[in-house]
């Protein structure tokens, strides 16, 4: 894949929270598709060209020579291993590389491919190389027909159901996405998926997490590769259900194609896009709610603040839940219908350049107060608006528990063989100096969910949003 400067990212590991892709300029749709209103305000984030010096006292590794390091064992995956080696080294936004002896670590690595026997143990070796740089998105996949992760999505379409990970369980919190009913009850503890068990995954996957908010991404983007097939696939999925005493079921269920119009870009093909707004009922809050940063989205999101302000919205709700982010520069036109004051939503540094997200002020913008609703599937440009609004006091942000913290920007490129590696390219910083990288964008109003709450029919983060929103609302927005 070939890439320009970066824009943006979203998280490409898992579906439909897709994974992390890096939007570059010339991947991106073109901005005349939505009209010339995007094109003012996405060129209002231009990047601004700098030499970005590397940290006293450690090596600048984009000087290395090559040709003239040691060879490497010769094995079937020591080809691959030094394209992931030498990519990360030439375009990691660091050129120290954290001031890691890349060099040595290439010995190591390389050497230990030689007494392995197996594909998986191959990429793990990979993959822990990748793990000593110590950020998100970063990952090598092997080719598809040596994969053998059961983990990984294998269709468009995905059974019409939403789980996250609550009080020790992956508790279904939408039993019909996309209006499309599944049959499984809301508040249902998954059991398994086509035989595979949610406790052995659990077991895996807490053995390489550190954080709680990770765990739950990583639980969530496995269960969603479990829930993906072709349209009309059948997937056995086996519960527990809140309805008749826990008792165990199974059902059948359809994957379907889910709803909205659809966009590509980069390596992300047909990616259904929604954009949905409402009135909250009785109140003057106004709920909108869309599922990624993709251009083309930015006349929906207008036509939405607009209807919900004709309907005398004093207080908004904006749900970036599950929302895994996108092309960065929607994060601009977006946030100028909320900003009367032009501000900053932070910079993106890039080894040879840095690019802010700039955003001019809008007499018309709405002022009344916001509240942002973040999860665990909150990622990378979600969180770089996050923080950014709430570093210029625009929102207070509302959730269950912290987003992925997995905010730094990242390319997919396919390798000679077959291989896909994601890597960093960018760090983030707001305007305030702040990051969401590792711990995540952490909420002002933290709330308690419970498996209750949703067998109940509840949306208890909701709730907490509108009751903050309502506190300080006025009219005049």
């Amino acid at each position: 894949m070939s890439a320009g400067r970066p824009s943006g990212s979203l998280s490409w590991r898992s579906a439909p929270i897709v994974a992390v892709l890096l939007a570059c300029e010339g991947a991106a749709p073109a901005p005349a598709v939505v009209g010339p209103k995007l094109v003012q305000e996405a060129a209002s984030s231009a990047a601004v060209v700098d030499d970005v010096a590397a940290p006293t006292g450690c090596a600048d590794h984009s000087s290395f020579d090559v040709s003239s390091a040691p060879p490497l064992p010769v094995t079937p995956y020591t080809g691959t291993f030094e394209q992931v080696w030498e990519i990360v080294r030439l375009k990691h936004f660091d050129p120290t590389l954290g001031c890691l002896d890349w060099p040595a670590l290439r010995l190591e690595y390389g050497a230990r491919l030689a007494s392995v026997e197996e594909t998986s143990a191959a990429y793990a070796a990979m993959n822990e190389l990748l793990g000593r740089l110590g950020q998100s998105h970063f990952h090598v996949l092997p080719p598809a027909a040596d994969s053998g992760d059961d983990d990984l999505p294998h269709g468009a379409a995905r059974a019409p159901l939403a789980l996250r990970w609550i009080e020790e369980q992956m508790i279904v919190v939408d039993a019909a996405v996309g209006g499309i009913a599944s049959g499984v009850p809301q508040g249902a503890a998954l059991v398994s998926v086509d035989g595979r068990a949610v406790s052995e995954l659990v077991a895996r996957t807490r053995a390489r997490t550190k954080r709680t908010s990770e765990l739950a991404f990583e639980l969530r983007r496995a269960v969603d590769g479990w829930l993906s097939g072709e349209p009309g696939t059948q997937r056995r999925i086996r519960y527990l259900d809140p309805r008749r005493g826990d008792r165990e079921r199974e059902v059948a269920v359809a994957c379907a194609l889910p709803p909205g119009e659809t966009v590509s870009v980069g390596n992300l093909r047909d990616l259904a896009t929604t954009v949905e707004w409402r009135m909250i009922r009785g109140t003057t809050v106004g709920y909108l709610a869309f599922n990624y940063w993709m251009l083309p989205m930015v006349q929906r999101v207008e036509a939405g603040m607009n209807a919900l302000r004709d309907a005398g919205m004093t207080a908004l709700v904006l749900d970036l839940r599950g929302n895994p982010g996108g092309v960065g520069a929607m994060s601009v036109p977006v946030a100028r219908l909320l900003l009367r004051e032009t501000g900053s939503l932070g910079v993106l540094h890039f080894r040879d350049f840095k690019q802010e997200f700039l955003v001019a002020g809008s007499p018309t913008a709405f002022a009344g107060p916001v509240a942002l609703l973040v999860d665990e599937g909150t990622a990378s440009t979600s969180e770089i608006f996050a923080t950014g609004l709430r570093d210029l006091g625009r929102v207070q942000i509302v959730g269950g528990r912290a987003s992925a913290g997995a905010a730094l920007p990242s390319l997919v490129e396919r390798l000679e063989g077959g291989a896909t590696l994601q890597y960093v390219v960018g760090d983030y910083h707001s305007s305030k100096g702040s990051v969401a990288e590792g711990d995540g964008v952490v909420p002002d109003v933290l709330v308690v969910e419970t498996r209750a709450d949703f067998v109940a029919g509840r949306d208890p983060a909701l709730e907490a949003a509108i009751r903050a929103v309502s506190v300080v609302s006025s009219p005049g927005g």
